[in-house]
């Protein structure tokens, strides 16, 4: 499975309402934020002004359960098969903190488990 993770984009092909593989015949090919991902696949937000069928609304418990930012509470995601990805169109460089959430550019794992601390909370642990 290529490295994807939250915030990288990627196209997929579209027919008839439907994201199919990337070796179908297909109507049209859009863009897509990947909001989560797990071994098999990746969770993608829909915007509004695209009808996918099999898409479901993201609720507070699904968004804990799957870690996705709660901006998108409330929209459509819809989970794919990494056989579904046509191409990627952009990669999130970076990473967020662990225990504070907030992103930082050009950052890189920086602990044994391979997560990544900021500065600031290693300097402040009741931040």
């Amino acid at each position: 499975m290529p490295s994807l993770k939250a915030g990288d984009r990627i196209d997929c092909r579209i027919k008839e309402n439907n994201i199919v593989s990337s070796y179908s015949q297909y109507d049209d090919t859009r863009t897509f934020e990947i909001v989560a991902a797990d071994d098999a696949g990746y969770y993608i937000f829909v915007p509004g002004y695209i009808y996918i069928n099999g898409g479901t609304i993201l609720d507070a418990t699904r968004c804990r359960r799957l870690d996705i930012d709660p901006r998108f509470i409330s929209e459509q995601i819809v989970y794919i098969m990494e056989s579904y990805v046509h191409q990627i169109s952009c990669h999130m460089d970076g990473t967020k903190c662990v225990k504070c959430q907030d992103f930082f550019t050009m950052a890189a794992p920086n602990q044994l488990d391979g997560t990544f601390l900021c500065r600031s909370c290693k300097l402040n642990p009741y931040r």
